[in-house]
């Protein structure tokens, strides 16, 4: 059990959730940074994304709304769901990452689509 904060208990602290959503929420922060560094540029950091996107449409795979950078993100953001889905399924832990290293994944993958969409309203 987490051992809640004494600056919590204050009428002064503005975060009343999970402690630890924001330890996770610091983490995916970190996450999201360093695999930035393999796949995008200081100019656009999702440009991963849209690159992809782009490959997508060329392929003829393309949805109905939304931007091929945001379409992208929700189908990284599939590809983890669809993983953790398969190792509760099989009972396993998982051998290269666990479900709490795919769920950090889903997490990032999700806030990152909400960015795309936001950009292209």
């Amino acid at each position: 059990m987490l051992k809640v904060p004494d600056i919590m208990k204050t009428k002064r602290y503005r975060y009343w959730g999970h402690p630890r959503f924001y330890e996770i929420q610091k983490e995916h922060a970190e996450l999201h940074s360093s695999k930035n560094k393999d796949y995008a540029s200081g100019e656009n950091p999702l440009g991963n994304f849209q690159r992809v996107g782009m490959m997508l449409k060329l392929w003829g795979i393309d949805f109905k709304t939304g931007s091929e950078a945001e379409k992208t993100a929700f189908v990284y953001m599939l590809k983890q769901i669809d993983a953790v889905g398969k190792l509760l399924g099989e009972s396993r832990k998982g051998d290269v990452e666990d479900r709490s290293k795919r769920y950090d994944d889903i997490s990032v993958y999700a806030i990152i689509a909400r960015i795309l969409y936001e950009e292209n309203k």
